[in-house]
């Protein structure tokens, strides 16, 4: 008689573990469970207190997702975050329910669940879902404009990896050792609905000059569209290429404005395009400039 052989997870495929994970809020009774992979994953020093987990869970229910197992409905992991206005020491166990930043506390995964991609999959359906309901559900949002957690220097890679930047070494004590300020910002990807209701714009650019003439003022450019994202404007740009992937031929940008004054309006506003804009001039003669209206399909 053949001994019974028992599946464990180190020999069961990454991609079968994770196509098997759904994720949800947990329940009031759950909060235990999350606690001890929580205990598991930080020192003493820097672990979520069982209250803190239940105070994020009552105050900010939507920004706590956990990881569940279909196999035997457990929690596996978690990702739960409160809002802020400012990401400083305080923000760690309050919620301010229209704060402008996403502040991640805890990004954790069960012992026998680790190295397999879980966490990754697991922060990324969060990042998606937040994006989803908070930034594209076509109301505007709810003001979130980025999302911002510490991390250490071992984990810098992993949340790089996730869409993050670094800023900067934070100066939030917690625990002993030094940790690092990240922070993705949304962008929203979808016009308007509603009484705010907007369309798609296209602005083409054809340059003139020669693109080394041109590229010195392509900073000034990607960063005027940084900052209309941070203002919440949805939009994107980029340079067209040849065959060869070469620039030089010129640029398009889409933009979600509601109606054509507004998106000439803040096209006029691109470090790019020259105040003489209806004479098709374009950094002083180097590009010409159209906007058209985008129907939606």
């Amino acid at each position: 008689m053949n001994p019974t052989k028992m599946t464990t997870q180190s020999s069961i495929p990454d991609e079968d573990i994770i196509a098997s994970i759904r994720y949800r809020t947990p329940l009031p009774h759950e909060i235990p469970s999350c606690h001890k992979i929580e205990s598991a994953s930080y020192p003493i020093d820097e672990a979520a207190s069982l209250d803190s987990l239940e105070y994020r869970r009552e105050n900010a229910p939507n920004y706590f997702q956990c990881a569940i197992s279909n196999d035997d409905d457990s929690i596996i992991g978690f990702v739960c975050a409160t809002r802020c206005d400012r990401f400083e020491e305080e923000s760690m166990s309050s919620h301010t329910a229209m704060g402008a930043l996403l502040a991640i506390h805890s990004v954790v995964v069960e012992e026998s669940y680790r190295k397999k991609g879980v966490a990754t999959a697991m922060l990324t359906s969060y990042l998606e879902t937040v994006q989803r309901q908070e930034v594209d559900d076509g109301s505007g949002g709810s003001g979130i404009q980025s999302v911002v957690l510490l991390a250490k220097t071992h984990l810098l890679g992993f949340y790089v990896n996730c869409g993050f930047q670094v800023n900067r070494l934070s100066p939030i004590i917690h625990g002993r050792e030094r940790w690092y300020e990240l922070e993705r910002t949304f962008v929203r990807s979808r016009p308007l609905d509603g009484d705010g209701q907007e369309s798609w714009f296209c602005k083409t650019e054809q340059f003139i000059r020669p693109f080394p003439e041109v590229r010195p003022h392509l900073e000034a450019h990607k960063r005027w569209v940084v900052d209309l994202r941070r203002q919440g404007y949805c939009v994107t740009s980029g340079y067209r290429v040849d065959s060869e992937g070469r620039p030089g031929g010129g640029g398009l940008m889409f933009l979600a404005a509601k109606n054509y004054e507004d998106a000439r309006a803040l096209v006029l506003k691109d470090p790019l395009v020259a105040m003489d804009v209806l004479s098709g001039n374009l950094m002083d003669g180097s590009a010409k400039l159209e906007i058209y209206k985008c129907d939606s399909a």
